[in-house]
């Protein structure tokens, strides 16, 4: 159990760091919310951008992904429950860290797969986007060259 639910386990320190999983985790969904407000506006076409200014930011969330693939396998050492000895107790909470550390929502884990798929939905609403941009330019291009000819 932790702090906020009441159940101990924690300390103040966890509380005040915005680095902490569970504020981790918030800021994850936060972010989240955000791309699917871009997803719709770029499906529904409100939002376009030439793919020359979208390049950067999709540079940037490719190398994300990147990294939190790199960073998902460093982090190996989150699938082992700690050794905390052999007896019953020790075993129950090893097993509980494991799970916490990897399978709980706002573990460690959870917030890194999150953080992958917000960055890919992103860059795929950019894409979108950057292509909805050339397409109303191409019909654009067309409609002047029709009205030339």
């Amino acid at each position: 159990m932790q702090i906020a639910d009441g159940g101990g386990g924690g300390s103040i320190a966890n509380i005040m760091n915005p680095l902490s999983s569970g504020a981790m985790g918030a800021a994850v969904q936060s972010v989240s919310a955000e791309t699917q407000k871009l997803i719709s506006a770029a499906k529904s076409g409100g939002f376009k951008i030439t793919p020359e200014g979208v390049k950067p930011i999709r540079d940037a969330l490719t190398a994300l992904v990147t990294d939190l693939d790199s960073l998902g396998f460093k982090t190996y050492a989150l699938d082992q429950a700690p050794q905390l000895g052999s007896h019953p107790y020790g075993q129950t909470v090893a097993t509980h860290d494991q799970k916490s550390a990897t399978e709980a929502q706002g573990s460690a884990r959870a917030v890194l797969n999150q953080l992958k798929q917000v960055a890919q939905q992103a860059d795929e609403a950019l894409a979108r986007a950057a292509g909805q941009y050339k397409e109303t330019e191409n019909q654009a291009f067309s409609a002047l060259q029709t009205k030339q000819a």
